[in-house]
C-alpha cells in the first residue's frame, strides 16, 4: 500500500518534525504523543559550520509546503507547513518560527513553534503549543499485536505544549529541562479491546499528563539542516508526577545518538541509533511506538508500540548538480516489554530511498521525497529537511 503520509498524530509533531527534518510520517499514533518529542526534533535544526559561525546568514528564508495527501485512517486531505528562518542576533544558529494547519476527512490540526538562541548561542530556547482532533486506529500493545495488524477505531482530541531551555556546559555539551503538559481526551469502543488482546483502563481515556526533567545534547555537526561531519547526540528524562499537574506517575526516557561522515567529494554517509523506555504506570497513548521520528520510515506510527523500543538506521546521501541530491537507507530495530527482552523479540527491518530538492541555499534546507520498504508494506514520505 503506497500513501502519502501527513506528520504522525499530534500537529506540533508534523511542525516539529519538518522543521527538524525528521518527515511528514503516517498519521496513526496518539494525539499527544509527539509533544513528548518536540524539544529533540526542533534541536535537530541546530548548529552551523565553522565558516558561518564567522559569516553568520542575515536574510530571512520562507519555506511554505503545502502537502496533499490521502491516507485509509484520515482521508484525503492537505497539509500546509509555513517556516521562517532568520537571524535576528547574529548567531551561528537560526532562530525558526512555524506553523502547521493539517484538514483530512473528519481529522484537523494546527500548531505553532518557536526556537531561538540567546547569549551568543549558550542558551537555547523552545517553546510550542497545538490542538488535535483525529480519528485514529488502535492496534494493541506489544509486537504480536503489530502483526496481527487488526485494528479498532479511535478518536483523540488533545491541546498540548512544552517549552525547554539548554545552556551551554562545555564544548559541545548543553544541559537544560524540559517542562511539558498535555490534556487528552481518548474515545473507544473498549468492548473491542479483546478482539486484538489488549486492556486499557476506562481512566487512560481522559487523562492529564505533565512531566518536568533534565535534558542533555551533545552537538558537533558543522551545519544542522545538512550537516557532513560531526556528532549530534541527545538524552531527556521525563518525570510525569502530580507534583508538576499529571493525573498519572510515570517515567519516560529517550535518547538517540545521529554520526555523520565525508566519505568523498558530494557523498555522506550517516548513521542514527535511538532508544525509549518507559517505567510506571504508562497510559498507553505514552509508550514507545516505533516508525515516531522516522525509527524507522515504512512503518505505521502506534501498531508497534510497548515499554521499550531501539532502531538502527544508516543513510548514503548524495549532493547531484543544480540543487538536487539523493540517499538511500537501511535500518532495524524492535519493540519489548523491558530494554533486556528487545533483542529477543522479532526484528523489524526497513530499507528505502529518495530524492532532494534544495529550498534553501543559506540554510542548506532540502524538500524530501523518500518511498520506504517494510516486510509487508510500503509508504512515501514528503517532507521538509532530512530524516535526521
Amino acid at each position: 500500500m503506497t500513501i502519502l503520509r501527513p506528520a504522525a498524530s499530534f500537529v506540533l509533531y508534523l511542525l516539529v518534525l519538518s522543521i527538524a527534518g525528521i518527515g511528514i510520517c503516517h498519521a496513526q499514533s496518539d494525539a499527544l504523543s509527539a509533544t513528548h518529542e518536540m524539544t529533540a526534533n526542533v534541536n535537530d535544526a541546530g548548529k552551523f559550520s565553522e565558516e558561518a559561525e564567522k559569516k553568520p546568514v542575515k536574510k530571512t528564508n520562507f519555506v511554505v509546503l503545502p502537502i496533499p495527501q490521502s491516507n485509509p485512517a484520515l482521508g484525503s486531505g492537505l497539509t500546509l507547513v509555513g517556516l521562517a528562518l532568520y537571524n535576528p542576533n547574529e548567531s551561528e544558529r537560526p532562530w525558526i518560527s512555524g506553523v502547521a494547519v493539517m484538514k483530512a476527512g473528519s481529522s484537523s490540526m494546527v500548531g505553532i513553534v518557536q526556537q531561538a538562541t540567546f547569549m551568543q548561542n549558550r542558551l537555547r530556547v523552545i517553546a510550542g503549543i497545538g490542538h488535535a482532533d483525529l480519528d485514529l486506529k488502535f492496534y494493541g500493545i506489544g509486537t504480536a499485536a503489530g502483526d496481527r495488524g487488526v485494528s479498532i477505531p479511535l478518536n483523540q482530541v488533545g491541546t498540548g505544549g512544552m517549552v525547554q531551555a539548554l545552556y551551554q556546559v562545555g564544548d559541545h555539551w548543553f544541559l537544560g529541562l524540559r517542562y511539558q503538559n498535555t490534556h487528552l481526551k481518548s474515545a473507544m469502543d473498549l468492548s473491542q479491546l479483546p478482539r486484538i488482546g489488549a486492556v486499557i483502563p476506562e481512566a487512560d481515556l481522559r487523562r492529564t499528563t505533565a512531566s518536568l526533567g533534565p535534558a542533555i545534547e551533545y552537538d558537533s555537526r558543522d551545519d544542522g539542516f545538512y550537516p557532513t561531519t560531526g556528532t549530534y547526540a541527545k538524552a531527556n528524562l521525563n518525570f510525569y508526577t502530580s507534583a508538576f499537574g499529571s493525573d498519572v506517575n510515570f517515567r519516560q526516557f529517550s535518547a538517540s545518538w545521529n554520526r555523520y561522515w565525508p566519505y568523498s567529494a558530494g557523498v555522506v554517509v550517516a548513521g542514527r541509533v535511538a532508544t525509549c523506555v518507559v517505567g510506571g504506570n504508562v497510559p498507553f497513548s505514552d509508550l514507545c511506538m516505533y516508525g515516531r521520528n522516522n525509527d524507522l520510515r515504512g512503518y505505521t506510527t502506534g501498531q508497534y508500540r510497548d515499554k521499550a523500543m531501539l532502531a538502527a538506521q544508516a543513510e548514503v546521501r548524495w549532493s547531484l548538480a543544480h540543487r538536487w541530491g539523493a540517499v538511500a537507507f537501511g535500518g532495524i530495530g524492535s519493540i519489548g516489554p523491558s530494554f533486556n527482552e528487545l533483542l529477543q523479540q522479532k526484528m523489524l527491518p526497513s530499507i528505502g530511498a529518495g530524492l532532494r530538492w534544495q529550498a534553501s541555499k543559506d540554510y542548506k534546507m532540502n524538500v524530501s521525497l523518500d518511498v520506504a520498504f517494510t516486510k509487508d508494506d510500503r509508504a512515501v514520505y514528503l517532507y521538509v529537511g532530512e530524516a535526521f
